[in-house]
């Protein structure tokens, strides 16, 4: 969010998402947009697109990946057949947001608008977390799952 200050899932909470400065000092995000629930570990995650300032929220029981612009206060809720136990999400270029899909095995490209730009299969069981290489060329996915082996995969990010 600021230099100072993080944004964090919580769990066992009744703010689904909080902030925390390097000081330790802990604040809400108040968002009408954001489910007003408590989470078990493993049920939700958060990320931030800085250059769009919106907070993106996977519920992976109710299949949804939330957008909250927190300035303008516009919410977007993404419900796709693309998208079933979305897990780990991570910011892209031009306030793309990426979105592990965990029941089809994929990894999806979402607009800042919240509309599916791609869907890739990962090759993997079970895609849970997603992070993006600084220059913006590279992904990172991994999975969770007690059946099969456990992966890291890389990707080129195509233009």
């Amino acid at each position: 969010m600021h230099d100072d200050k993080f944004l964090v899932s919580t769990v066992d909470h009744p703010r689904a998402v909080r902030t925390i400065t390097l000081q330790g000092q802990e604040g809400d995000v108040h968002h009408a947009g954001l489910p007003d629930k408590v989470y078990n570990v493993g049920e939700s995650m958060c990320t931030y697109v800085g250059t769009h300032k919106t907070v993106v929220f996977t519920d992976k029981l109710a299949n949804r990946v939330y957008m909250c612009n927190i300035e303008s206060g516009r919410c977007q809720i993404v419900r796709s057949d693309k998208i079933k136990k979305p897990c780990g999400a991570c910011p892209g270029k031009h306030g793309t947001v990426f979105v592990c899909s965990k029941d089809t095995d994929t990894l999806v490209k979402l607009s800042s608008q919240g509309d599916i730009l791609m869907s890739h299969d990962v090759g993997m069981f079970n895609p849970y977390a997603v992070s993006l290489s600084r220059d913006g060329k590279r992904l990172a996915v991994s999975n969770t799952t007690k059946d099969v082996q456990m992966m890291i995969k890389m990707f080129t990010v195509l233009r």
